[in-house]
């Protein structure tokens, strides 16, 4: 299988002759220790991140093939594998998805440079980590990864094949039959506690590559090659992938015009309701302050340490970001230790006007978050009470051009004007809707998911010089009041599309849960056991049926199984 040179772009190296592939023999590479890559990492930033959800917990798509009596006998002593529906699990505490994906690659490659099985590194369409090894060694293939995986549970799923079949590999084959030429290597890993489960989605996909006369053949496309491609077209190079060299075929890992390169941050809003001097402050200044419906309820300011399972959800799930910021002027929780991944802004930091302060109004923060000093052009905001329920890439917030993608409700804002009798959230959206309609003519009809949003600074900037009256306002507006914006919901993002730099998302699954009802706690049980949510927003109404405790303790149950990995940042 002949592969070219040629000139080098982004990323990959020039090689300077021409290499036939089925004699490349590249020495073994030891394997470094595995370690944990922190959302801060500039090589985890440029490196490509595959966004595979983990398994659901009810079902397995592929068939466990039976274990032998030899295999058992070796994994049964590890007290760290156990058997969950009739396959090996490595017991997981620590690992993201993104971890153990990276972990199960390069233990692949350790095996091939070991054996001295030559490969290379190919970007799948999913952006899933492909290695591709010539078709005519195979069986040396199948001998190498036998013996490497002798004592690990590694599984290989069939994928070209109508039955997804899942073997053992230390039982000596990859295949049931002998014609496949792709395969889902992965070792499944369970959480004990809440039972989050990775299996074949996050897995390491193997390709086994053919020529004919000039030409490549591959078993299936890839991100940047049809299933045909010309052996001279095929130039050789290199790319720094996972801390390692790897080798691969030259713009297969080029930035394409459909991948997001830029920063993206994230802004966390959150205040410790449960402080004495902040409850006190907060009565105190709100003698004679007349607010809307609901909104001196103290189940929105109340906290059970949601803020720590938004900040696992976003370690688990999203490892672009590229810096977390919590926008408080509470005392740093005890459980946040200081990091370089996460900074606490003050108010006196990012407000324009620091004489309105201290503030107890959201809305109000909510306006000043393009003061940030450090802040990136790109990033999303969002609450304590919202999380990311399976692993999201940033396009399902922005364009590669940066254009915002934001999430409506079925919702209806309804009609009616603002006035004293109305919560904040329903006054703010049709302060929205006047101050949208004066300045384009239409009418904004739908609320927003209760999920994070995408926003840019610039865009930001631009509405707090055109609307400079009201955004002066509700900073300054320490509870809020009936003549309030929301600039985050819906504001910005309906000015952002009228003006030509928002759509709305679609693709989205997005599961709002009021926690103070019977029903939405009821409602936890299944969200944990499908899995299935990009989003979920755990709210708590000012207009409970349930008890405050018990409400804290179904809810701390469900997030600590849900989001079981520590974070870095914690204590």
């Amino acid at each position: 299988m002949g592969v070219a040179t040629g000139v080098a772009v982004r990323g990959a190296t020039r090689v300077a002759a021409r290499v036939t592939w089925p004699n490349v023999r590249w020495g073994p590479v030891a394997t470094p220790p595995f370690s944990e890559v922190f959302i801060t990492d500039p090589h985890a930033l440029h490196d490509d991140v595959y966004f595979g959800a983990p398994e659901p917990e009810e079902s397995e798509r592929e068939v466990v093939e039976v274990t032998s009596p030899a295999a058992v006998a070796r994994l049964a002593d590890r007290p760290d594998i156990i058997k969950v529906k009739g396959r090996y699990a490595v017991v997981n505490t620590d690992r993201t998805p993104h971890d153990a994906m990276i972990e199960d690659l390069l233990f692949i490659r350790g095996a091939l440079d070991a054996g001295g099985i030559a490969y290379l590194l190919v970007r799948g369409n999913d952006r899933r980590p492909v290695i591709a090894v010539d078709w005519r060694r195979r069986r040396e293939l199948r001998e190498v990864l036998v013996a490497a995986c002798r004592d690990e549970p590694f599984y290989s799923m069939t994928v070209d094949a109508k039955k997804k079949t899942a073997l053992l590999v230390s039982d000596g084959a990859l295949a049931v039959g002998g014609k496949a030429r792709i395969f889902r290597l992965y070792r499944p890993r369970v959480e004990p506690v809440g039972g989050l489960t990775y299996g074949s989605s996050g897995g390491v996909q193997l390709e086994l590559w053919s020529w004919e006369d000039d030409n490549l053949i591959l078993p299936i496309e890839n991100s940047l090659t049809r299933r045909t491609l010309p052996v001279v077209e095929a130039v050789r190079g290199t790319v720094n992938r996972y801390g390692l060299e790897w080798p691969t075929i030259e713009n297969m890992f080029a930035d394409h015009a459909t991948d997001i390169d830029f920063d993206i941050d994230l802004v966390f809003s959150w205040v410790d309701g449960n402080s004495p001097a902040y409850r006190a402050a907060r009565a105190l200044q709100a003698q004679g302050v007349v607010v809307g419906e609901g909104d001196d309820s103290d189940a929105r300011f109340l906290q059970i340490d949601e803020l720590k399972y938004a900040l696992r959800s976003v370690y688990m799930f999203a490892p672009w970001v590229r810096h977390i910021f919590i926008a408080t002027d509470s005392d740093r929780p005890a459980w946040l230790a200081e990091h370089p991944s996460v900074t606490l802004v003050r108010g006196e930091d990012h407000f324009l006007d620091p004489s309105v302060l201290p503030t107890h109004n959201s809305q109000a923060v909510e306006s000043q978050l393009q003061h940030i000093e450090g802040l990136s052009e790109h990033f999303l905001y969002s609450n304590d009470d919202m999380f990311l329920g399976r692993p999201v890439g940033p396009d399902m917030f922005f364009s590669p051009g940066g254009v915002t993608k934001f999430i409506e409700a079925s919702t209806r804002i309804g009609l009616g004007d603002n006035h004293l009798d109305r919560s904040g959230f329903e006054n703010a959206a049709r302060v929205n809707r006047t101050l949208l309609y004066e300045r384009f003519g239409r009418i904004t009809t739908r609320h927003l998911e209760h999920c994070a949003t995408p926003l840019r600074r610039s865009v930001l900037l631009e509405m707090e010089r055109e609307f400079a009256a009201e955004y002066a306002a509700t900073a300054a507006s320490r509870f809020r009041a009936k003549d309030n914006i929301s600039v985050t919901n819906s504001l910005y993002h309906y000015y952002a599309l009228l003006t030509g730099r928002a759509v709305t998302q679609e693709n989205a699954k997005v599961k709002y849960v009021d926690t103070t009802l019977v029903s939405g706690l009821a409602s936890l049980d299944q969200l944990l056991k499908k899995r299935s949510h990009d989003f979920f927003c755990l709210n708590d109404s000012s207009f409970p049926e349930v008890s405050p405790d018990e409400r804290n303790l179904r809810v701390t149950q469900f997030l600590e199984r849900y989001f079981p990995v520590a974070a870095p940042w914690e204590k």
